[in-house]
C-alpha cells in the first residue's frame, strides 16, 4: 500500500513539472492533481499515517524540477526557495485533509481550490514573494486555451486547474464504487468546454480587433554580455559602443522605440552610476541622450541608478549614509529618452528577495550568505511604490516591465491603469544559464499580454528577447546566448480588459470563501457536528 502511494505521488509530481518543462503541454496540468487525490483518498480510507510525508514529497519534487536553475546563481538560495515553497503548498493540503473531515461531497475540493488561490494571491504581495509556480502560469505557452484571462487573471486558471482535476477525480471515483456520476460529468462538461470555446473564438476573432489599430515599429536589442564573467567587469565604453552598433544596425527612418536590457549600463571600474540629481554628468547618459536626438528615436533603457539627499536623519530604511548629513538610494531604473532628449526615470517596484531586497524583519548578518550577487548593492536596492509610464512627444504611453515584476499578474495590470497602451519588459535573464527559467520567464510574459491586451517589446541581455501581440503569440524571438536584435511592430491598444478594470477578483472571492469555509470546519470541529 505504501509502495502504491508512494507511485501515486510521484506521478503527481511529474504531471505538475510538465507543463513548465515543456511548451505547449498546459492541458497536463487539468488531471496532474488526480494521482495525489486519489492517494489522499486511499490513505484516509485506511487510515495510514504519516501521509504528510507523501503530498510533502510531491510538492518537493514539483518545486526542484521546475526550479533547480536557481542553482546556477546560488545553491543556498535555491534551498531556501525550495523549502519555503514546499512548506506553504504542504500546509495547504493539510487544510484541505482537514476540510475532507469535516465537509460533504464536493466541499472540500472547492475549499481546497479557495485556499490555494487566496494563498497565490496573498503571496504575490508578501515581503517573501515567489509566486512563479502560480498553477495557471501553467498554460503559460499553450495561449489558445487561455484568452479568458483577459477576463480573470492569472488565477483563474489556477482555480479552473484544480476543479477540473476534482472534477475529473470524483467521476473516476463514483464510476469505480458504481455510483452515480451526471452531475460531475455535466459540471466538467460546462466548466471545461465554455472556457475553451471561448478562448480559441477569441484568439481567431482577435485580429479583426486589431486592424484598426496603429501599429509602431520596435527595434530590441540583445547585446549578450555574460553578466558573471564581463557585465559587472568589462568598461562600460566597450559595453556602450557593442550596443549602439546593433541600434545604428537596425534603426531606419520608420522606427519608433529602441529597448535595451536590464542593468545594461551598471557601475563598472571604469564608470560611476548615473545620479538622478545630475544625470548629465555621466558620460554613457549624456552618449545614450545624444544618440536619441540625432535620429529621432524614442530610447529605454535599464541602469543602476543613485540619487542624493540631504537629511539630518536616514531618509528610509534602504538610505546609505555618504557623507554627514548625505544620504543616497540605489535604484534598479528603467530610463527613458524621448526624440528630444528629455528623459524620465522608473524603479523597479518588485525587487528580488535576497538578490535586490532583503526583507526588514531578517537579520542581513545572519542570512548574508543566502544573497545572490546580481551585481550592484546586494540586498539594499529602494523601490518605487506606485507604477509610472513613460510618453512620448506623440503622446503615446508606454509602460516598462523591469524582469521580476513581469511574474506579477495584479501588478503588472497597473501600468495599464495608468495609461500604458504599449509596453515593454526588460531583463536579464542569463544568470540562470541555459536552462528552463529564462523560458519559464519568456511564457510568462504571454499571459502578461493576454490579461492586458497590450502588445509587448521584450528586451534580454542574455536571455531571451521576443515581440509578443495582444494574443500573447510569441512573434518574433531571437536566439540563446546570441548578440543580436528583433525587429517587429507593436500594435497599440488604448482597451481595458475586465481584469485590468477590475483586478484579482477571482483571488478576492477566494479569501472570502476561504474564511467561510474556514469557521464552517471550525465549527463542526468545536461543537462536534456531523459533515455538512
Amino acid at each position: 500500500m505504501r509502495a502504491k502511494l508512494l507511485i501515486l505521488t510521484i506521478i503527481s509530481a511529474i504531471l505538475l513539472s510538465l507543463p513548465f518543462l515543456v511548451n505547449n503541454f498546459g492541458i497536463i496540468s487539468l488531471f496532474a492533481l488526480i494521482p495525489l487525490f486519489a492517494a489522499e483518498y486511499i490513505a484516509t480510507k485506511e487510515k495510514l499515517k504519516h501521509f504528510w510525508l507523501n503530498y510533502t514529497l510531491c510538492f518537493l519534487l514539483w518545486n526542484i524540477a521546475t526550479t533547480y536553475w536557481i542553482y546556477y546563481a546560488t545553491l543556498e538560495g535555491v534551498i531556501a526557495a525550495v523549502i519555503i515553497n514546499t512548506f506553504q503548498m504542504s500546509i495547504l493540503f493539510r487544510i484541505f485533509r482537514w476540510f475532507r473531515v469535516r465537509f460533504n461531497n464536493f466541499i472540500a475540493y472547492i475549499g481546497f481550490a479557495a485556499i490555494w488561490v487566496c494563498w497565490e494571491h496573498y503571496y504575490a504581495t508578501w515581503q517573501i514573494s515567489w509566486p512563479w509556480l502560480t498553477l495557471g502560469n501553467s498554460f503559460a505557452s499553450t495561449v489558445k486555451a487561455i484568452q479568458w484571462y483577459e477576463i480573470t487573471g492569472v488565477l483563474g486558471g489556477s482555480v479552473w486547474i484544480i476543479i477540473i482535476n476534482s472534477l475529473i477525480f470524483k467521476i473516476l471515483l463514483n464510476k469505480i464504487q458504481n455510483k452515480r456520476i451526471h452531475k460531475y460529468v455535466i459540471s466538467f462538461c460546462v466548466l471545461f468546454f465554455i472556457p475553451i470555446t471561448y478562448s480559441y473564438i477569441r484568439y481567431y476573432s482577435y485580429k479583426n480587433i486589431e486592424k484598426g489599430q496603429i501599429a509602431k515599429e520596435v527595434v530590441v536589442l540583445q547585446p549578450n554580455i555574460d553578466p558573471y564573467n564581463v557585465k559587472f567587469l568589462e568598461a562600460q565604453d566597450e559595453q556602450n559602443d557593442k550596443l549602439l552598433s546593433l541600434a545604428k544596425e537596425a534603426i531606419t527612418d520608420s522606427t519608433f522605440l529602441i529597448v535595451a536590457p536590464e542593468t545594461f549600463f551598471n557601475p563598472s571600474p571604469t564608470a560611476g552610476r548615473i545620479t538622478e540629481n545630475y544625470p548629465d554628468d555621466n558620460k554613457t547618459f549624456r552618449l545614450f541622450k545624444s544618440f536619441a536626438k540625432e535620429n529621432g528615436v524614442n530610447f529605454i533603457y535599464g541602469a543602476v541608478t543613485n540619487d542624493r539627499i540631504f537629511s539630518k536623519k536616514a531618509p528610509g530604511p534602504t538610505s546609505i549614509k555618504i557623507a554627514p548629513d548625505l544620504w543616497q538610494h540605489i535604484y534598479n531604473s528603467a530610463i527613458f529618452l524621448n526624440t528630444s532628449g528629455k528623459h524620465l526615470i522608473y524603479h523597479k517596484s518588485k525587487l528580488v528577495l535576497m538578490a535586490e531586497t532583503t526583507p526588514i524583519l531578517w537579520n542581513k548578518q545572519v542570512l548574508k550568505t543566502l544573497n545572490i550577487d546580481l551585481g550592484g548593492e546586494i540586498g539594499n536596492y529602494t523601490k518605487q511604490l506606485f507604477r509610472t509610464n513613460f510618453k512620448t512627444l506623440d503622446d503615446i504611453t508606454i509602460g516598462t516591465a523591469v524582469c521580476y515584476e513581469s511574474v506579477f499578474s495584479d501588478f503588472y495590470r497597473e501600468y495599464i491603469n495608468n495609461g500604458a497602451n504599449m509596453m515593454t519588459i526588460i531583463t536579464n535573464d542569463g544568470w540562470w544559464r541555459n536552462t528552463h527559467g529564462h523560458r519559464q520567464h519568456l511564457n510568462y510574459a504571454s499571459i502578461r499580454a493576454i490579461e492586458t491586451r497590450r502588445s509587448i517589446a521584450r528586451s534580454a541581455n542574455t536571455g531571451i528577447s521576443a515581440i509578443i501581440n495582444q494574443r500573447g503569440d510569441i512573434v518574433l524571438q531571437s536566439q540563446w546566448w546570441k548578440s543580436c536584435y528583433i525587429k517587429g511592430k507593436l500594435t497599440l491598444n488604448n482597451k481595458i480588459t475586465p481584469f485590468v478594470k477590475y483586478g484579482d477578483i477571482i483571488g478576492i472571492s477566494c479569501i472570502y470563501s476561504s474564511i467561510i469555509l474556514l469557521l464552517g470546519a471550525l465549527l463542526t470541529y468545536l461543537f462536534g457536528r456531523k459533515r455538512i
